[in-house]
């Protein structure tokens, strides 16, 4: 890592407080998924864009890791273009959480970048602190830690304190829906696991699903 970068960790809070607010967590919502760009993901990767757009358009935040490649980097540039922008010409729509140390494939130049982790799992606690809405698309294992471990969240707080939770896909998540089924009928969740989470797969209805108070 270079001593630019090194500086500009440095200067990069936890957590800036300014945006675990309530009013900031209610229009803020973080897109997940993959960080690679593969041929299957390029049809999803466009979703992604056009949703993203679109909630910014409706005065949304988006908060991602700040990856530049498949599913985060199509939010990530989406975020960008569509974001108001601030005195010093900062996309102020655009907002991210890094990991320290760097994965290296971030830009820090395009996004206003309000806080950091020292690990995936304590990224996602700090994603939990800053939005109450989570748009989830298709990824490897760490995205399915990501989506397992906001559900789990959901399962153990109280109704005021769930997250809107929408999973992207209704052929790559159909597997983790049916597991969430058994388990609620062996009774080890209290509820349906659309308590929890929706799964959909059409931009509007994610939009919509957003937008609904």
């Amino acid at each position: 890592m270079d001593n630019l970068a090194v500086k500009t960790l440095r200067n990069i809070p936890s957590l800036d407080n300014r945006y675990t607010k309530s009013e900031m967590k209610a229009k803020a919502v973080v897109v997940l998924g993959s960080s690679k760009t593969t041929e299957p993901l390029m049809e999803y990767m466009e979703l992604c864009s056009q949703t993203t757009k679109a909630l910014v358009q409706n005065g949304y935040n988006i908060v991602t890791g700040c990856g530049t490649k498949g599913i985060m980097g199509a939010a990530y540039y989406a975020a960008r273009e569509s974001s108001a922008l601030n005195m010093e010409g900062k996309p102020v729509q655009n907002l991210s959480i890094i990991v320290n140390p760097l994965w290296g494939d971030e830009n820090l130049d395009d996004c206003i970048v309000i806080g950091k982790a020292s690990s995936e799992s304590e990224r996602i606690m700090k994603f939990t602190k800053v939005a109450d809405n989570f748009v989830i698309f298709p990824g490897g294992t760490t995205t399915m830690q990501e989506a397992t471990t906001l559900i789990r969240h959901n399962v153990h707080s109280e109704e005021s304190g769930l997250k809107k939770i929408i999973l992207v896909g209704k052929e790559f998540f159909s597997g983790l829906k049916q597991q969430y089924e058994t388990m609620a009928n062996m009774q080890f969740i209290k509820k349906s696991p659309e308590v929890f989470f929706r799964i959909l797969s059409d931009k509007n209805e994610i939009v919509k699903a957003i937008l609904k108070k």
